[in-house]
């Protein structure tokens, strides 16, 4: 997911523009009074078929991650909405010599608004219950976004990737592609207006209509698809999710639809070839693409391309041949794939923070409420309020009455079936929740002494062992994770002392007494930050002994070789930082200079992996410019914690936020802990960081880290006798 998950597919629709039945998301029929005249004709049960088969290969990318490429199902939904919006509008304008904008734009937000709003008002709703505060915030801006159809920018705009999201992903986050719909849509009918009044103005002219909006959608195709191969390589996670690198998908749908006529004339036999060929494809796509690719662009083509053949097909008449695509159950799913599509992916990220093991009954249980909730959706909301004859253009009141009698009578049986289908949905959403609180075991961890006065690490040690055992957050959390969560390293006194842009005034960045008669340096990136308040607390507490100056940059590593950081500003401000304060530090020649670094992997400015070694030794390469030989101790970064965002909410477990010590830590401890002929020093994080091999979200009271990295100002506070008592032991204090 180059989104947390991968994007999901545009909104699918309900029925073709061909049949009498309920009109599509993407095909907004005229009312009646005002429509075009439309020939009768059968529906496409194809298209129907390609719904349902875009709409699974989404919702089972999402479940169970397979077919790896089942995100392409995004694409089959533009290339139909294409086809279905500009022949609607083709054949109003060929039957009147108009189109009516008015009962376009009605159409569609009737069909699309009510089931949309209905999700996301829904989404929010459980999410403000179940989520931190911080996730429940921000699902509520997102649902925002996606009321406004601007949900791709949102997602755009914090740097939302689908296929490497390193957050929890939005429980909207599928909105995205409704909105580049709906953007495309703003524009789309008003540019088909401004080319057919230019070409085809006053008589109806079919043929040069057509050629007009033809080339306009070529154009279209091929400006886009070039952008999109450009921006999937310059800048992957916005190309994902931008309208400009989507057009073309909803462009080569239109070009379909310009080229029906001399379609419908194809022989039989291509038309059973090309359809079989089309369904291959989008078949092979689904296995063949994979996150790794550039997509969009060009990797999208494949099944755009095989959708476009499909589509192409199907308009001479029936696709009797495409059995997996005609049948009744691809048909019925085609026909609630847009209920389907928009209640999928909250299902399934609350279900998954209620039931986080995943394993096949809980997987079950997920697919299954799925398909409860999208089909009690289907019939309770989606089709009477898109038929709700109140909901339509003006009309007499007997007009109205008699819609309203006619409405009830075919929607009474359905408002039955709905409460069964909500009774279902209760009761799932009832056991989720008892399995949910249900009291993990607890985890064993070595106690230490509590009691000790002598080794500040053995009380820690003791609160570390009794949260990883718990099952339950405490109630008097100070600050409380939503908190921490929510200021980061706002509260952190040395904040601007690790800021981009010039290397900050080293006096400000200084603690204790200037009278002091030992001097110490803690330096390096945002893990240096995070140490900050626990050495601001032992200068002031050290009776007038140690003045302390913290001074670094977040991103920047303190390596001699320069480490590739994303972070605006970082790459041009870090080596000379670390030039200043080395010349500092050989200048004012402290007592003591203590380094802290992130213990995590990296790339060189080339983007070629940096090993744990090389890392290593290129920090021991920047610190022998310091000319602080046996002066020099490494602290180890805190092992890496769990997603906050993800794994505490108001319906979680601690032990939902225990980690493990990961590998590539101890490989960064094991090399730096090692015998060093200058004599340098080595502190482990683990006394105050985990208990055994267990490393909690809080200790007493306190919470550890406020993300997967960093400890809180209070907790590094709550530590700072430790770091000086491990400090004393080596005889450095």
């Amino acid at each position: 997911m180059r989104t947390t998950t991968p994007p999901d597919a545009g909104a699918p629709a309900r029925a073709t523009p061909s049949v009498p039945t309920p009109p599509d998301p993407t095909q907004p029929t005229p009312p009646p009074a005002t429509g075009p005249a439309r020939p009768p004709s059968s529906r496409r049960r194809d298209v129907q078929g390609l719904r349902a088969l875009a709409v699974l290969a989404v919702i089972l990318n999402h479940v169970i991650q397979w077919p790896t490429g089942g995100f392409a199902g995004v694409d089959i939904f533009f290339v139909i909405s294409g086809f279905l919006i500009t022949g609607i509008l083709l054949r109003e304008h060929e039957s009147t010599g108009r189109i009516s904008l008015t009962a376009f734009y009605g159409n569609r937000l009737r069909r699309i608004l009510p089931s949309a709003v209905v999700v996301l008002g829904a989404t929010a709703t459980v999410g403000y219950v179940l989520f931190n505060q911080s996730r429940a915030l921000s699902t509520a801006w997102d649902a925002l976004s996606s009321f406004l159809f601007v949900a791709n920018w949102r997602f755009t705009a914090v740097g939302t990737d689908y296929f490497n999201a390193l957050a929890p992903a939005s429980a909207v986050q599928h909105y995205w592609s409704l909105s580049v719909e709906e953007q495309f849509y703003l524009l789309w009918p008003w540019l088909m207006l401004l080319v057919l009044f230019a070409f085809a103005r006053g008589a109806r002219t079919p043929g040069r209509g057509r050629r007009a909006v033809g080339i306009l959608a070529a154009v279209i195709v091929v400006a886009s698809f070039g952008y999109a191969v450009w921006e999937s390589r310059a800048n992957p996670t916005a190309a994902y999710f931008s309208t400009l690198s989507r057009a073309w998908e909803l462009g080569v749908g239109a070009i379909v639809a310009v080229a029906a006529p001399l379609a419908a004339r194809m022989p039989a036999v291509w038309r059973v070839l090309l359809g079989w060929s089309g369904l291959a494809g989008i078949v092979a796509s689904f296995w063949l693409l994979s996150g790794d690719l550039a997509f969009p662009g060009p990797w999208a083509a494949l099944p755009v391309a095989a959708t476009a053949l499909v589509l192409v097909a199907g308009v001479g008449g029936p696709q009797r041949s495409l059995v997996p695509l005609t049948n009744p159950i691809s048909v019925y799913l085609g026909d609630i794939s847009y209920s389907l599509y928009l209640w999928h992916f909250p299902v399934l990220v609350f279900l998954t923070l209620l039931l986080p093991e995943r394993g096949l009954p809980n997987t079950l249980i997920i697919l299954g409420t799925i398909l409860a909730v999208s089909v009690t959706s289907y019939y309770l909301i989606e089709q009477p309020l898109h038929r709700s004859p109140w909901l339509r253009g003006r009309r007499s009141l007997a007009e109205r009455r008699a819609a309203w009698r006619d409405w009830r009578e075919k929607f009474s049986t359905q408002f039955v079936l709905s409460s069964m289908g909500v009774f279902v949905i209760v009761i799932v959403v009832a056991v989720s929740f008892q399995l949910s609180n249900a009291p993990a075991a607890p985890q064993a961890a070595p106690v230490g002494d509590a009691q000790s006065d002598v080794n500040p690490e053995e009380a820690l040690q003791a609160d570390l062992a009794a949260a990883a055992a718990a099952t339950a957050w405490p109630d008097d959390l100070s600050p409380t994770l939503d908190a921490v969560m929510s200021r980061t390293s706002n509260d952190n006194p040395a904040r601007a002392c690790f800021d981009i842009g010039n290397t900050p005034d080293f006096d400000r960045c200084t603690w204790g007494s200037p009278d002091a008669p030992n001097q110490m340096y803690l330096v390096g990136d945002s893990e240096a930050l995070s140490y900050a308040p626990a050495f601001k607390a032992i200068a002031e507490a050290s009776d007038n002994q140690w003045q302390i100056t913290t001074i670094g940059l977040y991103g920047c590593r303190f390596t001699e070789v320069l480490v590739a950081n994303d972070g605006a500003g970082v790459m041009d401000a870090c080596p000379q930082r670390k030039l200043d304060i080395s010349e500092r530090i050989v200048a004012d020649a402290p007592q003591l200079v203590v380094v802290a670094n992130a213990f995590a992997e990296g790339q060189d400015t080339n983007r070629s992996p940096l090993s744990v070694a090389s890392m290593v030794a290129s920090t021991l390469a920047e610190t022998a410019g310091y000319n602080a030989a046996g002066k020099i101790v490494y602290l180890a970064a805190p092992p890496l914690g769990a997603d906050l965002g993800q794994c505490y909410s108001k319906v979680s477990s601690p032990q939902d936020c225990n980690t493990g010590i990961g590998q590539v830590w101890q490989q960064f401890a094991g090399a730096l802990s090692a015998p060093s002929a200058t004599g340098d020093h080595f502190i482990s994080s683990l006394p105050f960081s985990c208990a055994g091999s267990i490393c909690p979200a809080f200790a007493g009271t306190i919470p550890t880290k406020y993300d997967t990295v960093h400890m809180t100002p209070a907790y590094a506070e709550h530590v700072a006798p430790a770091i000086r008592h491990a400090l004393g032991a080596l005889g450095l204090m």
